[in-house]
């Protein structure tokens, strides 16, 4: 299957291109902001991207930074410029960028179709059947995506790991975001990945802690609440008392409620994050950094952030168990942790084995599909709600607010 990304800020283009390049054995995905485009090349693999040059309002030959970003970033993926006027010195700044082939409209459209047939044809295994009937998925504009508010959240229990006890008590839930599946930016990535590029994350992370708080309040009384935050959202000086009137709106308190922070994009105004921040503590939430060990959460921003709750990342919880080395690490973060009066929550707990080792290291809380998978709240409230009322008490979570059981 060959994966092609198109661009181009003419709606018409994009259909002509889209119906013209519909085959079988190519999967295509449109987009009309080059936003978008460098959103999607941050989370999935093209074997070609195929823009114009001018591609906004502004006009000029901004279609270059898609370009200079795909040469320099994804050597493997071929360019195709497609523009509606080519002259020599176009041709002679995009062969120095490493562009595959430069085509006029119209009547480069068949050169380029024939281009993508042989790209495909040259990847196929000899004999291998063609797969797909020519997949097109157009990427909505994303302040259209944002005004039809089509995210939703689902609730994932995030439980204490007791010594002595066979079931475990919820201490909270961790909110995910979930978008439509028939949309790109139906994947939060994605999403999140095109409100950074266009410097709309503060409103993207409110649509997402509003879903996150409509499910919340199904739960029925005030449990510990993980959201999700993109640290850049923080510099908006608003975000402390829309989050406050967010909250206290779905009749919560500020201090059932843990911020995730998970640094992906660079904080471009650090003394603004530290005023809000402070702010946010000083009114009673607390704070988590999420995917420690993981990408850019590191010690330096445990050092920076001093969170409430270390999250360690999942990818040190597969086959924990029987991975000595990685036991050495969970336990190190453990100690260290302890030691900075830094709670530890594992994510990504699958088996029952591998809980029992993390109780062992001195994990404090514990999430993952081992205890539930993430549910919307009220289906989350009512499957709690029947597991209490079990009279042989066989299931693995005790419901929220529950007493502690006596170690036996």
């Amino acid at each position: 299957m060959l994966r092609v990304l198109i661009l181009d800020d003419e709606s018409i283009v994009v259909d002509t291109l889209a119906a013209c390049l519909r085959l079988p054995g190519l999967d295509l995905t449109t987009c009309m902001e080059i936003e978008a485009a460098e959103a999607l090349l941050r989370c999935f693999r093209f074997d070609v991207v195929i823009t114009d040059l001018s591609v906004s309002q502004l006009g000029g030959l901004d279609g270059m930074r898609l370009v200079r970003f795909v040469t320099a970033n994804f050597p493997d993926t071929a360019v195709y410029v497609l523009s509606g006027y080519v002259d020599q010195a176009v041709r002679d700044l995009c062969s120095v960028l490493g562009v595959t082939a430069v085509l006029e409209k119209s009547e480069g459209l068949s050169r380029l179709r024939s281009y993508l047939l042989d790209r495909r044809d040259a990847q196929l295994v000899p004999g291998a059947p063609l797969e797909g009937d020519g997949e097109v998925q157009q990427v909505e504009l994303l302040e259209d995506f944002m005004a039809a508010n089509p995210i939703r959240a689902v609730l994932q229990p995030v439980v204490k790991l007791r010594d002595g006890a066979p079931r475990f008590e919820v201490f909270g839930v961790e909110s995910l975001a979930r978008g439509p599946a028939h949309s790109v930016l139906g994947s939060p990535a994605v999403f999140l990945a095109y409100a950074a590029q266009k410097e709309l994350l503060f409103e993207a992370d409110m649509i997402c802690i509003r879903a996150a708080l409509a499910e919340v309040i199904h739960l029925g009384n005030t449990v510990v609440t993980f959201l999700n935050v993109q640290p850049r959202s923080l510099t908006n000086p608003e975000f402390a008392d829309k989050l406050c009137t967010a909250v206290r709106g779905a009749g919560m308190e500020e201090k059932s409620i843990v911020l995730e922070l998970t640094e992906q994009q660079t904080i471009v105004n650090p003394r603004a994050f530290a005023a809000t921040l402070q702010r946010l503590r000083e009114r009673g939430f607390r704070i988590a950094l999420d995917d420690f060990g993981e990408g850019s959460s590191n010690l330096n921003l445990f050092q920076d952030l001093h969170p409430d709750f270390l999250k360690i990342s999942g990818t040190f919880c597969r086959g924990l168990a029987h991975d000595p080395f990685k036991q050495i690490i969970v336990q190190s973060t453990a100690e260290m942790a302890a030691r900075a009066g830094t709670a530890t929550v594992m994510e990504a707990v699958e088996t029952a084995e591998d809980a029992e080792v993390l109780r062992l290291l001195g994990i404090d809380y514990a999430q993952g599909y081992f205890f539930l998978k993430p549910l919307p709240g009220l289906e989350l409230a009512q499957l709690l709600q029947a597991d209490a009322a079990r009279q042989d008490h066989s299931g693995v979570l005790e419901p929220l607010g529950a007493v502690p059981s006596s170690p036996p």
